[in-house]
């Protein structure tokens, strides 16, 4: 009986034409033998910062299903996403999902969906867009197949 191996590093990236217009999520799963799982999807009306963290939450739904109880690193090209699931979201729901000035946090239910499926186990790192960093490229190019509405050639596991 094989296992899965074990899922060594993580890449997130959402994409919009206009924002809020169409968009797509990609995500890029890297696996210790060499193997590459490739996720994403469409969205008809949405906005850039929804696509990151809905990229980030089908990696993160991913690592859980996996079982996987090794660290990894997530990569993602938004530090807007990082800041929110790792230094503002313990904050706005100490204060009801209201930010300092008092409006509502936006997009509060996928912050939930995150705050819930991060975990210590996972490295949240930036890597800047549009440098030639391979798996950013390849989720970038996934994201915005799906937000061009065409559905990308994926590699699955």
């Amino acid at each position: 009986m094989s296992t899965q191996p074990t899922i060594q590093s993580i890449y997130t990236d959402g994409a919009c034409t206009g924002n809020p217009g169409p968009g797509g999520w990609g995500v890029v799963v890297y696996f210790s033998d060499g193997s590459i799982h490739e996720m994403g999807d469409a969205s008809p009306h949405t906005t850039n910062n929804k696509m990151e963290m809905q990229a980030a939450i089908a990696a993160l739904e991913f690592l859980q299903t996996s079982q996987q109880a090794q660290p990894i690193t997530l990569y993602t090209d938004s530090e807007y996403l990082i800041n929110c699931v790792t230094k503002w979201v313990k904050g706005w729901k100490n204060k009801g999902w209201k930010k300092t000035d008092g409006k509502p946090v936006q997009n509060q239910d996928l912050l939930e969906t995150l705050d819930e499926l991060n975990s210590q186990q996972v490295k949240w790192q930036y890597v800047k867009g549009h440098s030639g960093n391979i798996g950013n490229e390849r989720c970038d190019a996934i994201a915005r197949t799906y937000a061009s509405g065409k559905i990308p050639s994926l590699q699955q596991f």
